[in-house]
């Protein structure tokens, strides 16, 4: 046998609000309890016979919600294993009630059967007094609970449970982020008489007005995005889709997979030099590149009928929870040393490699070759081929070094360039085990090169054509002292 519990919506405040089956809840119930009775409805449910408790003493008593709700909860529950328990929540039962959340988050259905009777919402009274319908759908938020991620400007929204001033300015400082602070909004509360009042406002005044309260709503109307000054990935998304369309940008509409590749292998290398520079304002800007590369070739690859960016951002999310089971599974990882096994082990068995090798071969061979050398290195290691320290590889780099010199001696060509790729290789390897990036060491020192030259030549007493080689090593010594990178 269960125990019954009926959440059952009271409306928005007034009895013209309850509905009929409601209404027959609260009448069938052994116990009614009323998560709150400062709700409109309370007189007329005094009125009508139907005897209540309240929960408000423990609104009066708790320290937190957790607490609050928490101990509402094991009133219900126990209070059920008498009879039949409803319980009177404002509104619909699925709208902005944390109570209803908890009930059926904490209560064992196999020993609880719990059924909804829906409410009238203030949400649905707001849309009725305002005339507005959101025919392309509607989001209702919860303004205690509210964050940007469930921001949609795209979609009519109502946001309830307003109930004060430092409620309402957070609400509206979220909101500034995406809306027009001119933007015309309605704000509504409910009247002494349990009607509704309404007034027009501008976006920026919501934290200005006289009254809140727990029946204060606001409603946001659709806004294009010719009017935002923020923006997200849907309205990017949908900018791209404009200019490649048959009235877009003929630059736009002429781009394919391969024309692109260049754009997006110099915006990856802006990204870098914007990291070198610590300009965030430029960092910024050279991620937004990237991003419409992103973009673009996902819009691309959508007009053949192959995926679209919602796929891209999917499979991507799959990866990052597949790749990481010591946060999203049982895997255990204590430190980035077992996290980086852990990712070549799933890696290595979702691309279906049976040989080490295999891992290897699958390093793009289009990469620089300073960065391919390091990560092939790095997966060799993975299986104990390494030195066990630096030293090893310092000796190796000596060992290749003395090859040089001797292949050069007999003037093969064949022979000077694979000793020549050699000591690279064995230069890369050193790197790595003093965790250097050799890609970007080597373009520091091409930086610093260039800047030593400029002193040279900025300080050189005639041209540079008709100086020694020891006049400019001296000046570039010079530069040196001055550390001029």
């Amino acid at each position: 046998m269960k125990y019954n519990v009926k959440i059952v919506g009271l409306g928005p405040g007034n009895k013209d609000g309850l509905t009929l089956g409601a209404l027959q809840a609260l009448r069938q119930a052994s116990t009614v309890i009323l998560r709150t009775e400062r709700h409109g409805v309370a007189p007329f449910l005094r009125a009508e016979g139907i005897n209540y408790t309240s929960m408000d003493d423990i609104y009066e008593n708790g320290e937190n919600f957790d607490d609050v709700y928490k101990a509402m909860v094991k009133r219900i529950a126990d209070i059920a294993q008498y009879g039949q328990v409803a319980v009177g929540v404002p509104g619909h039962p699925l709208i902005g009630e944390r109570l209803t959340f908890e009930l059926l988050r904490q209560l064992d259905r196999k020993i609880y059967g719990i059924d909804i009777i829906p409410g009238i919402s203030q949400a649905d009274m707001l849309l009725a007094f305002i005339g507005q319908a959101g025919i392309e759908g509607l989001k209702i938020l919860n303004a205690p609970e509210i964050t940007e991620d469930l921001i949609n400007v795209r979609l009519s929204t109502v946001i309830i449970n307003i109930y004060d001033a430092l409620v309402a300015s957070d609400v509206k400082l979220l909101l500034l982020r995406f809306y027009p602070h001119d933007l015309k909004v309605f704000v509504s509360w409910q009247t002494q008489d349990k009607g509704l009042e309404y007034r027009a406002i501008s976006l920026y005044q919501l934290d200005r007005q006289q009254r809140y309260d727990h029946t204060t709503c606001l409603y946001l109307p659709p806004v294009k995005f010719e009017r935002l000054e923020s923006f997200d990935m849907n309205h990017l998304k949908q900018i791209m889709e404009i200019l490649r369309s048959p009235e877009g940008c003929p630059w736009d509409k002429e781009q394919t997979h391969d024309s692109l590749k260049r754009y997006l292998i110099e915006e990856a290398y802006e990204v870098i030099e914007s990291i070198d520079s610590k300009d965030e304002d430029k960092l910024l800007e050279e991620l937004g590149d990237v991003l419409l590369q992103v973009v673009f070739h996902s819009q691309i690859a959508k007009e053949r009928g192959a995926f679209d960016i919602f796929d891209v951002i999917t499979r991507i999310c799959q990866k990052m929870i597949q790749r990481h089971t010591h946060i999203f599974g049982g895997a255990v990882a204590e430190n980035a040393q077992q996290v980086v096994a852990n990712w070549e082990d799933l890696k290595k068995h979702e691309k279906g490699f049976a040989t080490h090798t295999q891992v290897l071969r699958d390093i793009p061979s289009i990469l620089p070759a300073l960065i391919r050398s390091y990560k092939v290195q790095e997966k060799a290691a993975l299986v104990g081929f390494d030195w066990k320290s630096v030293e090893g590889a310092m000796q190796k780099l000596e060992e290749e070094l003395a090859e040089l010199k001797e292949v050069y001696r007999g003037g093969d060509e064949q022979k000077i360039r694979e000793e020549i790729g050699d000591l690279l290789f064995a230069a890369v390897n050193v790197a790595r085990f003093l965790k250097v990036d050799p890609e970007l060491a080597l373009k520091d020192t091409i930086e610093k090169f260039i800047t030593r030259f400029e002193y040279i030549e900025k300080n050189a007493e005639r041209p540079l054509q008709e100086m020694t080689l020891e006049e400019m090593d001296e000046l570039w010594n010079k530069a040196k002292k001055l550390s001029l990178r």
